[in-house]
């Protein structure tokens, strides 16, 4: 398992602020003054506004990471359907979004290096896969091509970054966010842009009238125009949005079959979901809402209830979209059995893809990057690759094969163990992470959802959130007490009945009368979160690393830390008055007056007196 570098907290000392901040701060303000009066005056307004917008955006992901990624979260199902090119060279608006923002979130990093923090840069299985797949799908294809004498077009390296983008939008996300109570707000950005698309897509599908407007501003590509029955919305593919309305819907019933306050508003989210992904008008829609759906079943055991509570969904669906299922329908060819869209995709692979695909040694390495074909087919000039296993073959070779293979199994395997392990959000992120990545690798065998926009976005970020090792759901600034460099940290008494958290590891220390004083001792290891909570859950207490209580990073020799236990201790009477109790983590300290369980070494001594 993954965490993300410690970048989020604030990150400040004792005393004041730094005096490189001070120094930065005092420099940036006359020296911004003296460039951009004569910018301004030789510069185009909406050149201008534009570097004056992308120098916000890095600055908001210098001062509060988790804003990037609620603003990458929102912004991205919004703004994916618009056609590169059409507002910055080469870049999508949410390309350009992301890379702002992650360049903010960078340049904090660097800075707190530089004021002598040091950063938590942890590796894991996950990275190591997503990376295997990056070079296989970038690197070795492209050096295939150069050694057989190919020039690699704009279109094959603007392929072989893909994966090293999405790669990029797991980072920024798994970097910004550190909390569960952001974890939260995160799933929930993103039930709410995709209810947006949800109610768009279904409305395309339904009326004409929408369509042609939504075609207007988010064009689809190729130029094929707005189809009667499939709604494209904001991502300009009407099979993304079948996929974002299954993951979205996977949020919402991993959330609703826990403990949560909003069970009515997941209710309603889900069934918009449901009708949303019918409303894509893709037949890979629908397999992708039944997949999610037992995914989330299987995962929380609620296999029977869940599959009930279709039943009604589906006729309301059914009923709804029945304009939209019956146009789908017509589109089956009687001779074949197969929707004309399907039997298109077939010729093509069978004419085009497949005869370059296992030529040797094209299928050990793979033909190029670029899965768009320049062809003269009766029904276009160009064509994609409609087959996600085809598709891998054509630009990886059996390397890549191989590599997503790895990947979706190391992903599942890592995220099925914190949402079995985890009731939070972070245990709903996970779940909807598994429903994702089971639900990519199913609907691989028509197209290459790895990569498409919309679905790989909101994949990489819902397996970003799932590695969050948060303990708790507050902010950072909340989550660790302030170092006291003067003396031991100290708990206020409570009044007589209250409880308070009290830490105990080896050796026992004095607690009051009526408190817990057994004894656990554990070690976590940074790859390895679900260690703490199944400590947690056989213990029926907090488990955290012992440094926390420091603010010292958690890490030690070999990447095991020591880990301590928080347990309710209630105090049957409060000490002396002004006379504050002190309670050191193994160390042994002074009693206060009055009674109180005796020492480690004398409930030994007393042990050993009954012994003899």
């Amino acid at each position: 398992m993954t965490t993300g570098t410690a970048v989020a907290g604030p990150a400040r000392r004792r005393g004041g602020t730094s005096p490189l901040r001070v120094a930065v701060v005092t420099l940036a303000v006359p020296l911004g003054a003296v460039v951009a009066a004569p910018v301004a005056a030789l510069v185009p307004p909406r050149l201008a506004l534009a570097a004056l917008a992308a120098a916000v955006l890095v600055a908001v992901g210098y001062a509060h990471p988790p804003l990037a990624a609620y603003l990458l979260l929102a912004a991205t199902p919004l703004t994916a359907g618009f056609a590169r090119d059409a507002f910055l060279p080469l870049l999508r608006p949410h390309e350009a979004l992301g890379l702002l923002l992650g360049a903010g979130v960078m340049l904090r990093a660097l800075v707190q290096v530089a004021q002598g923090h040091r950063l938590r840069l942890r590796w894991g299985s996950v990275d190591t896969a997503i990376l295997l797949m990056a070079v296989t799908s970038s690197v070795l294809p492209l050096l295939w091509m150069a050694a057989r004498g190919l020039t690699p077009s704009r279109d094959d390296v603007l392929y072989a970054l893909t994966l090293w983008k999405f790669y990029g939008v797991f980072l920024l996300v798994r970097a910004s966010v550190r909390t569960e109570r952001q974890v939260s707000r995160c799933l929930w950005i993103c039930l709410g842009a995709g209810a947006l698309l949800a109610v768009v897509a279904t409305l395309q599908s339904l009326f004409p009238g929408v369509a042609d407007l939504v075609n207007a501003v988010y064009p689809v590509e190729g130029g094929a125009g707005p189809a009667l029955g499939r709604g494209t919305a904001m991502l300009g593919s009407s099979i993304a949005v079948g996929d974002v309305m299954a993951f979205d819907l996977a949020i919402c019933l991993g959330w609703a079959l826990r403990p949560s306050g909003h069970r009515r508003l997941l209710v309603a989210l889900s069934l918009l979901f449901g009708i949303g992904g019918l409303g894509s008008g893709q037949f890979s829609g629908a397999i992708a809402i039944a997949v999610a759906v037992l995914v989330v079943a299987v995962l929380t055991q609620q296999v029977g209830r869940l599959l009930l509570a279709s039943v009604p969904v589906c006729i309301v669906a059914v009923v709804l979209l029945s304009p939209v299922i019956q146009e789908r329908l017509n589109d089956i060819d009687a001779a074949t059995g197969l929707p004309q869209s399907w039997y298109v995709r077939l010729e093509n692979l069978r004419r085009y893809v497949w005869p370059q695909v296992f030529s040797w040694p094209d299928w050990l390495f793979g033909v190029r990057p670029a899965s768009v074909l320049r062809v003269n087919a009766p029904w276009g000039n160009e064509i994609y690759i409609e087959s996600g296993q085809t598709w891998l073959l054509w630009a990886g070779g059996v390397p890549f094969a191989l590599a997503y293979l790895y990947f979706t199994w190391v992903a599942v395997r890592a995220t099925a163990r914190v949402a079995l392990s985890r009731a939070d959000a972070i245990g709903v992120a996970a779940t909807a992470s598994v429903a994702s990545l089971v639900v990519d690798f199913v609907l691989m065998t028509f197209d290459p959802h790895l990569t498409m926009r919309g679905t790989a976005d909101l994949l990489f970020a819902l397996l970003a959130l799932a590695t969050v090792r948060a303990r708790t759901g507050t902010d950072d600034r909340s989550e660790r007490p302030p170092r006291d460099s003067t003396g031991p940290h100290r708990i206020d008494q409570p009044p007589p009945g209250r409880t308070v958290e009290q830490p105990r590891t080896e050796p026992l220390v004095p607690v009051p009368q009526n408190g817990v004083v057994d004894a656990l001792v554990g070690t976590g290891r940074q790859d390895d979160a679900p260690a703490e909570t199944e400590l947690e859950r056989a213990h029926g207490a907090t488990v955290r690393p012992a440094a926390v209580r420091t603010g010292e990073p958690a890490t030690g020799h070999g990447g095991v830390y020591p880990l301590e236990v928080v347990v309710p201790v209630t105090l049957a009477s409060g000490p002396p008055e002004g006379r504050p109790v002190q309670q050191l983590v193994g160390v042994p300290g002074p009693v206060p007056a009055g009674p109180g369980p005796a020492l480690e070494d004398d409930r030994v001594s007393e042990r050993d007196e009954q012994r003899r």
